[in-house]
């Protein structure tokens, strides 16, 4: 009986500090309708998304990695307000639309507009030569 007493009181004590101090807030996710930002969102940056990862160059070039897989060369451009537009090569063009998290400017989620597909990614600084 002591043993299944120290058993329950072990996964108890786990329990409680495993679990977040703070309950975690909810995402307040806010529109990029600016091209400037557009731009910049693409402008030397990486894309690290779940099990690929995305480079994209100042001048409409970019490549995406997913393990497994040869590297696609990919081009982008800014379309209207409120959208870029990625062509990887041998393929066709999908246009996307963007948010980002209010508290956290580096955590994305792109919106594929022709069928609302969404995925999020950590945005950062910086490419390797590609």
């Amino acid at each position: 009986m002591t043993s299944r007493i120290i058993a329950f009181v072990a996964a108890a004590l786990i329990c409680m500090l495993s679990a977040p101090a703070e309950p975690q807030s909810p995402k307040d996710w806010v529109d990029i309708k600016d091209p400037q930002e557009l731009r910049a969102l693409y402008s030397n940056k990486t894309f690290r998304g779940n099990g690929w990862v995305g480079h994209y160059r100042a001048d409409g070039k970019g490549i995406t990695i997913v393990p497994g897989s040869k590297p696609i060369p990919r081009t982008w451009e800014v379309r209207g307000k409120d959208q870029v537009c990625v062509t990887p090569e041998g393929g066709s063009t999908n246009c996307f639309r963007f948010q980002r998290d209010r508290k956290n400017p580096n955590e994305v989620v792109i919106t594929n507009v022709k069928d609302g597909f969404s995925l999020m990614f950590t945005l950062e600084d910086g490419i390797p030569n590609f």
